[in-house]
């Protein structure tokens, strides 16, 4: 068993974003097999560049008013306790409603690829 009280925010983390974002690593994994565990603090709407996963990623809204984004979908308001499946490779985009923070808890499977741009 590994018990972890709270993540390390200190570790600089190269994603793309607008605005103030704090990846708080929870439980960083050696494999793509299993995923990283991390809160996500968004601060005052604030959102990830799109990106997609090799693996997928899970998405729960912990607190605030959340926001995501495909190009199938457009953007979507996400409310507390919301869970987002995103499957692998899918380009989306998250973070916070504009004007608001928001925290989410990700799971993550494989190294995130980024893109340059921001969404709109």
């Amino acid at each position: 068993m590994k018990v972890i009280a709270g993540g390390d925010r200190s570790v600089s983390y190269g994603g793309r974003f607008t605005g103030t974002v704090e990846l708080e690593m929870l439980n960083a994994t050696p494999s793509d097999d299993t995923p990283d565990t991390a809160l996500i603090h968004f601060r005052d709407g604030a959102v990830t560049f799109w990106h997609t996963h090799p693996g997928g990623q899970q998405l729960v809204v912990v607190s605030g008013q959340a926001r995501v984004g495909t190009d199938a979908d457009g953007e979507v308001a996400l409310a507390v306790g919301t869970l987002v499946v995103c499957p692998p490779h899918e380009r989306h985009w998250h973070g916070a409603a504009p004007g608001a923070d928001a925290t989410l808890l990700a799971f993550t499977w494989g190294t995130t690829v980024w893109e340059t741009l921001a969404p709109e």
